[in-house]
């Protein structure tokens, strides 16, 4: 009786493992980007304009000419980028 627990035990742990390992993939780590990202207004603006031209105007250049340092035009094409590859739709 104590080996068929002790199997019951083992294959419980196996699938929580499972389980938990399974949902670890890189969904964290884009939230984590957008987390950090949120408070820079030039990726908040690129991230605006890229949905607003997903539709419209999809091979449309990144305007970042609006911002004046490398830093931000670099948050700015992150967030144009990830607002034309957004799936979804607002």
């Amino acid at each position: 009786m104590e080996k068929i627990m002790a199997c019951v035990l083992v294959l419980g742990f196996a699938g929580t493992s499972g389980l938990v390992f399974k949902g670890m993939n890189t969904k964290p780590q884009i939230r984590a980007v957008s987390v950090e990202m949120a408070g820079d207004a030039a990726y908040r603006d690129g991230l605006f304009l890229g949905k607003l031209n997903r539709e419209a105007k999809p091979h449309m250049l990144a305007p970042v000419g609006r911002w004046s340092t490398e830093k931000d035009r670099a948050s700015f094409v992150q967030g144009y980028r990830q607002g034309l590859d957004s799936n979804e739709r607002d």
